[in-house]
């Protein structure tokens, strides 16, 4: 009563204004609000729906207390409506209600559904039987009837009326913006809460004007909320019936997108580069980046490929072009572009006879190769500044990019070489010139990177041998250096990159060793001036598995057998150095430990082979590390 009188007086004008008394003690009544609403939301979020029962009168208690916090969200958005948001509350008091509203969406909404009506109809033998309503649908119903402000639908509508008001009137405020996304993932996410918002006029509202305009806090260049704001309003519209609830199809809700791309599209070189535009292509990326992030199967992506390609795609290497030195252009471009390459759930799965997986990957290539063949012409950034932030980023999200739609399998590569198309043959070089040119030190110190350089250089091998064979020695080296370096890395996941690397590279020479082959000729050709390659590899691999973290133990035993069976004498090399190293006892030991590994395995690379060979490595590292000495 006293905080309703305060802002009776108040009325639309803001706090800040207001005499120093009356600021004073709005400011006590707030903060003292602000606690009691942290204290109704831990009771609320107390239950456990999982229990057998809830305590008898317990919903009446939330019921009596949620009222009076939900009374005290709507008079405070009143204020804030009439003023147009001016009269605003203290932060610390909407960030208590959002917490109030996160508890409460928790505990009282994955069952609105089923709270909508006290029974159902069923049919048995033709005759219609009317269900008595379960324990919990009586417990929400009681609850909603004894709060007196309406069924579940009306209190719905107020969170998300709620939801409209915070991100339309405190676009500053990072931690109250943040939090109420949150709470609209989480509501959008839950089944039987995804299907009301569905039907709220303010939902409505949200889908038909997500511009800069209607909600300021878009414009916030700093942050990242738009991206999760596109990809919030996208789930909703693109679920079961989403597009006829909300009265609203996918291309006219992608209208404000596609009319900044059309704008963006039109406009020279040096307009496209200037200041004016940063901001727009910033959002533009951000809000297709969410978009592609809500897209889970083939139906959905091929709406948003269709509405892109052709017509828009050639502005994405255009801006990599223009804007390669500005990370945050170009960070908003690449991770749009990761996004939407990435074939996650198969959903980027055309027709036999379409040609769009192979219109994606030029795509993606001339954006690549369009950020490459600039950001490598740039040297360290100046004054000693952000060598990651400035350039590595870039260059690491860029790899990301192409690893996606390299291991897509939305594309047949060999239709670019039968077909004379560079691209692929492009994107490649451009790629490991990236990975390459980065100081190996460099590519180590930072985990990111080092995923995205060793991630390419495995698709390489695996999928692209022949490219990869065709280098010039002193490249292929400078890889295989990498590989082996990473192959130590304390980051299980690089060592296992490396560890499948080194994998498709003894397979394919095991497999193809003294076949006619162009790329045979040049592996021997590589091999012959490092002679040593095969043996340094399996005796780091020997090492790691008998002396290394036990988190790495099983990327390295996948190479080994292909890596025996591709140089024997390699294998012999280590066996002999490894015995030398013993005493007579210990090398008795370890000779019988040896010929226990070789027994039983075949000169083949079948699963259960390589299977059989690895469980007697597993038990010839625990044998041999109970006795050998270094």
């Amino acid at each position: 009563d006293k905080y309703r009188e305060l802002m009776g007086h108040l009325m639309t004008s803001s706090t800040e204004n207001a005499p120093q008394n009356v600021a004073q003690q709005a400011a006590i009544l707030e903060g003292q609000l602000a606690w009691l609403t942290y204290i109704v939301g831990a009771i609320v979020g107390g239950h456990s729906w999982s229990s057998s029962r809830i305590g008898d009168g317990e919903e009446t208690l939330d019921a009596s207390l949620s009222k009076r916090v939900l009374q005290l969200a709507q008079g405070i958005d009143y204020r804030l409506t009439n003023s147009n948001g001016v009269g605003k509350a203290d932060p610390k008091l909407e960030v208590a209600l959002l917490y109030y509203f996160q508890n409460f969406r928790r505990v009282y909404m994955f069952m609105w559904e089923q709270a909508s009506g006290s029974s159902s109809m069923s049919t048995m033998g033709g005759m219609k039987l009317e269900s008595v309503p379960s324990a919990k649908q009586k417990v929400y119903q009681s609850m909603f009837e004894h709060m007196g402000l309406g069924d579940h639908t009306v209190v719905a509508n107020l969170i998300v009326t709620k939801i409209g008001k915070n991100l339309k009137f405190w676009p500053d405020e990072e931690d109250i913006v943040a939090k109420t996304l949150e709470l609209l993932t989480d509501m959008a996410g839950g089944y039987s809460s995804s299907k009301l918002l569905l039907t709220l006029d303010t939902v409505k509202y949200l889908a038909r004007h997500h511009t800069e305009d209607e909600f300021p806090f878009l414009t916030v260049s700093s942050n990242r909320h738009r991206t999760t704001f596109h990809a919030i309003l996208t789930r909703l519209l693109l679920s079961p019936n989403g597009e006829e609830k909300l009265g609203l199809s996918f291309d006219e809700f992608m209208e404000p997108i596609v009319n900044s791309m059309v704008q963006m599209g039109a406009l020279d070189s040096s307009q496209l580069r200037s200041e004016a535009a940063r901001l727009p292509l910033i959002g533009v990326f951000r809000d297709l980046r969410g978009v592609a992030q809500s897209l889970h199967n083939r139906r959905t992506f091929g709406m948003l490929f269709d509405i892109l390609e052709p017509r828009h795609t050639p502005l994405f290497a255009k801006v990599a072009d223009l804007w390669y030195d500005q990370p945050d252009v170009m960070i908003s471009l690449l991770r749009f572009m990761q996004e939407f390459c990435h074939n996650k759930a198969n959903r980027v799965n055309f027709d036999q006879s379409s040609p769009n997986g192979i219109l994606l990957f030029r795509a993606t290539s001339d954006v690549v190769c369009a950020f490459g063949r600039k950001i490598l012409t740039t040297g360290a950034p100046p004054n000693g500044g952000d060598l990651y932030k400035l350039k590595y980023k870039g260059m690491s999200i860029a790899l990301s990019v192409l690893n996606s739609a390299l291991g897509g399998n939305y594309v047949c590569f060999g239709v670019f070489a039968l077909y004379n198309d560079p691209a692929l043959d492009n994107a490649l070089d451009i790629s490991l010139q990236m990975a390459l040119g980065i100081p190996l030190e460099h590519v180590i110190a930072f985990p990111k990177l080092s995923k995205s350089v060793f991630g390419f250089i495995e698709i390489m091998f695996k999928n692209h041998i022949k490219t990869t064979m065709a280098l010039e020695t002193n490249v292929f080296m400078q890889v295989m250096n990498a590989v082996h370096e990473g192959l130590q890395s304390s980051d299980a996941t690089i060592s296992a990159m490396c560890a499948n690397s080194i994998d498709h590279l003894a397979t394919f020479y095991f497999e193809n060793s003294g076949k006619d082959k162009p790329e045979v000729h040049k592996l021997n050709n590589h091999l012959s001036a490092q002679p040593n390659l095969f043996t340094s590899l399996t005796a780091t691999l020997f090492n790691l598995l008998l002396f290394g973290a036990p988190q790495n133990h099983w990327a390295v035993m996948r190479p080994m057998l292909s890596l025996v069976l591709a140089s024997e004498s390699s294998f012999t090399a280590y066996r002999d150095h490894l015995m030398s190293t013993q005493d007579a006892v210990n090398q008795n030991l370890l000779n019988e430990a040896f010929n226990k590994l070789l027994a039983d395995v075949s000169r083949s690379l079948e699963s259960a082979n390589r299977d059989r060979f690895t469980q007697k490595l597993t038990a010839f590292r625990v044998s041999t590390r109970g006795f050998l000495t270094l």
